[in-house]
């Protein structure tokens, strides 16, 4: 089962710290892969941490994981659309909220792997609502939209089964 945290981006690192101090007590470490990814060293608790528009996501699996929020705001993406494949293009034709979930898809889906966008992104494409990693078509993905005017995408290795909740400190926890 994967939790998903939503709280204000505030200290959202220590959050994240905290919930793996619940699951595992003190003394672990986090460090970082090759690529930036954060990563409990030596332990099988996973995490992925997302921020947009003063929000926050933080998702904890026993397996690998990667969750992205976006909140919707009508901006230009033309200039990203050149780097899609054709099928996306023609699915999202000028629909920002169709770009979106491909956006929050294509991240989630990178940060569970621990790469970069620059490794995946022609690899990648979204479109009629499913994520395909080199043509096949990657089922552990949700993409669940209207979140408070907002979209975020939830891959893991195996199943998606999860429970969203908001993050609030317990007594003794301090940020």
């Amino acid at each position: 089962m994967i939790e998903v945290y939503y709280t204000k981006n505030e200290f959202v690192h220590r959050k994240a710290e905290i919930l793996i101090e619940r699951k595992l007590g003190k003394g672990f470490e986090i460090k970082r892969n090759e690529n930036g990814k954060p990563y409990v060293s030596g332990n099988p608790v996973y995490f992925s941490i997302s921020h947009s528009a003063g929000r926050a996501m933080i998702a904890l699996s026993d397996k690998p994981v990667g969750i992205d929020l976006e909140f919707y705001r009508p901006r230009k993406f033309e200039h990203i659309l050149k780097r899609l494949s054709a099928r996306e293009r023609k699915w999202i034709d000028g629909n920002f909220i169709y770009f979106f979930l491909g956006w929050v898809s294509k991240e989630a889906y990178v940060k569970m792997k621990g790469g970069t966008l620059a490794q995946y992104l022609k690899r990648l494409e979204y479109y009629e609502y499913s994520l395909y990693c080199d043509g096949e078509k990657y089922e552990d993905t949700a993409v669940l939209a209207d979140f408070a005017a907002g979209i975020y995408a939830l891959c893991a290795e195996g199943s998606i089964e999860h429970t969203t909740k908001r993050f609030k400190l317990r007594k003794g926890e301090k940020l």
